[in-house]
């Protein structure tokens, strides 16, 4: 080629004649040869060696965080109380709390059936998150509230698990409105005051007693690592006791994850009555069209099942939406009748009587008299 000629009809003539893409090549002289050098600007010399070698792949970059980092250092979290400024108050006895906790689900329901929304847990904490107004006549109020609080703790009933209110703030908005300071009012002066719920104050959570210390951890190991590591371990009845409390709490993340597992592991012919029954109770969709998905396809099973039928008993209302989604299985449009074949010799058609109204219609090959 001549000094003046571009590499570039060198490049495109090389990349044919081997069936590869020159932008897949790379070719050096001494330094990286371009499109527009010439042999003349590289000072390329008679005998001179061009090396061709493909492309390498860019190395991907390194990653930004190790997840599995980030978790372990927020299991140790979880696990180091020493700084810990919030406190769950749970009733020990976690027999006692399933039995709450059926008795709350069967509660929900009126004579009819219908699911009805309880109201007895949020006047209970209402009644525990009253407002307390920071003044002086207001200082024997809060001395009584602090020692209740601590026979509270001191009660034998009772098991305490710690938190960081930081980080339950933060992940939860629930518990950022339950912590919340300072969010305004005036006196009869007119200047504001900072007013506050009491738990805000004391820092203290109050559990219901249909939830036992168990749920509360599972739901804390969450709220820290966004997993709970022993979850296939887990039984149905605290899985489902687990959906209540992600409903309680709005922890929608915990209601998702628990659903998924409910319905990937936890959902048999015994239990799928139980689960449709809680989907009203706790607003769980995903987990009822997956029990109404499960019912349909197992139908010939659950008709037979005493259990199945005892439980949606409580909940007759659910059963509508099984029968549309049964509905919706079957084709439209009338069944066509398959047509009767007579296989019969012409003997036995002329000893029946459709024979004999046949041969008075002139249909029969017999004729009507001897010639």
């Amino acid at each position: 080629m001549l000094k003046t000629q571009r590499f570039s009809s060198l490049f495109r003539h090389y990349a044919k004649y081997h069936g590869l893409r020159k932008d897949d090549l790379e070719y050096y002289f001494v330094n990286q040869l371009e499109n527009e050098d010439t042999p003349e600007t590289v000072h390329l010399q008679r005998g001179d060696t061009i090396m061709v070698r493909k492309r390498r792949k860019p190395e991907p970059p390194e990653p930004a965080a190790d997840d599995d980092e980030f978790f372990k250092d927020m299991r140790e979290l979880f696990e180091d109380e020493e700084h810990m400024d919030a406190v769950f108050l749970v009733h020990s006895d976690a027999s006692a709390a399933a039995d709450n906790h059926k008795t709350l689900s069967s509660n929900k329901r009126d004579q009819r059936g219908n699911a009805v929304v309880s109201t007895a847990g949020i006047k209970q904490d209402t009644t525990s998150m009253e407002e307390d107004t920071v003044d002086a006549e207001g200082e024997g109020d809060n001395n009584t509230n602090n020692n209740n609080t601590s026979d509270d703790i001191k009660d034998d009933n009772m098991v305490e698990i710690r938190a960081h209110k930081c980080i339950l703030t933060a992940r939860a908005e629930y518990f950022k409105a339950f912590f919340r300071k300072g969010y305004g009012g005036s006196n009869s002066a007119g200047t504001t005051t900072g007013r506050s719920f009491r738990e805000a104050e004391e820092c203290i959570i109050r559990v219901e007693p249909v939830f036992a210390p168990c749920h509360i951890r599972y739901m804390m190991e969450f709220i820290y690592t966004n997993r709970i590591q022993s979850i296939k371990e887990i039984s149905t009845d605290d899985l489902l006791c687990l959906l209540h409390l992600s409903e309680r709490w709005l922890i929608r993340d915990l209601k998702r994850l628990v659903e998924h597992e409910l319905i990937r592991n936890h959902m048999t012919i015994q239990s799928v009555a139980r689960m449709y029954g809680a989907t009203e109770d706790f607003r769980a969709n995903r987990l009822a069209r997956a029990c109404i998905d499960f019912i349909t396809e197992n139908l010939r099973q659950l008709a037979g099942n005493s259990s199945f039928e005892e439980e949606m008993k409580n909940y007759p209302h659910l059963c509508i939406p099984v029968l549309k989604a049964a509905a919706e299985m079957i084709p439209e449009g009338p069944l066509h009748k398959k047509q009767r074949t007579d296989h019969g010799s012409s003997t036995t058609a002329a000893a029946t009587p459709s024979s004999n109204a046949a041969a008075a219609l002139g249909s029969s090959p017999v004729p009507d008299s001897d010639p």
